[in-house]
């Protein structure tokens, strides 16, 4: 796929394919508040609203192309949607759909085992758990297994799936799978990701992290939650 879709005919070709390739993406509940349009008249009216709402909002936001602006392996598809609100005006919504992806909680006896990662996005420096994007059809706990043994050289790891977030639902239909595991061991850390370090933390220190913000990471911290519920912290 093009990383942009470039004009607003083509936008909207790759989009009508998308409906047909992941109807699962355009799921329209009985009790939803938002309605997708799909008719290219109802596409044209959403636009025209769009533009007025703009103006009077002085947002100097010229593109109202409807479709699939952009799309990337790794990073998921950008699509605007033309849309009727609850209110009944219509207009167009922004949303990304997201590669699933795994975050792995590992544990050495009562230890925690955290990494330390330099993140391109932030430009900084993050304490978190091995784990990454999910290939489309992958087994998430073959995924789960894979980047325990890339990211730490994790031995003899024994899992426990702890369900399912969403890190910015508002935006993206990114999901996490999240897991704890049992380790015997672990080795280096994957230096080719921009992890520097592997540490093992008590579980009181694991929670001061996340009450001071030492731990940022969403998915860390819901994986976090989801282990103390389940009494693994």
């Amino acid at each position: 796929m093009n990383n942009d879709m470039g004009s607003p005919e083509d936008c909207l070709a790759r989009y009508r394919a998308l409906r047909l390739e992941r109807p699962d993406c355009f799921r329209e509940p009985a009790d939803s508040p938002i309605a997708i349009l799909t008719h290219d008249r109802d596409i044209a009216s959403a636009q025209t609203e769009e533009v007025a709402r703009r103006k009077l909002n002085n947002q100097l936001a010229p593109d109202i192309r409807v479709g699939v602006l952009a799309a990337d392996p790794y990073l998921g598809i950008l699509t605007r949607d033309a849309v009727r609100f609850a209110d009944q005006s219509l207009g167009v919504y922004n949303r990304h759909i997201g590669e699933p992806g795994c975050v792995i909680m590992p544990k050495i006896g009562d230890f925690i085992v955290l990494i330390r990662i330099f993140r391109h996005a932030t430009r900084d420096w993050a304490w978190e758990f091995p784990g990454g994007r999910i290939a489309p059809g992958e087994d998430p706990e073959v995924t789960a297994r894979q980047e325990l043994e890339e990211e730490i050289g994790a031995i003899r790891p024994r899992l426990q799936a702890l369900g399912t977030m969403h890190p910015y639902p508002a935006f993206s239909s990114a999901c996490i799978h999240l897991y704890v595991a049992t380790i015997e061991g672990f080795g280096e850390p994957q230096i080719a990701e921009g992890i520097t370090s592997i540490d093992k933390v008590s579980p009181e220190r694991l929670l001061e992290m996340v009450d001071n913000g030492e731990i940022t990471d969403a998915a860390a911290i819901a994986c976090i939650l989801k282990a103390q519920l389940r009494g693994f912290i």
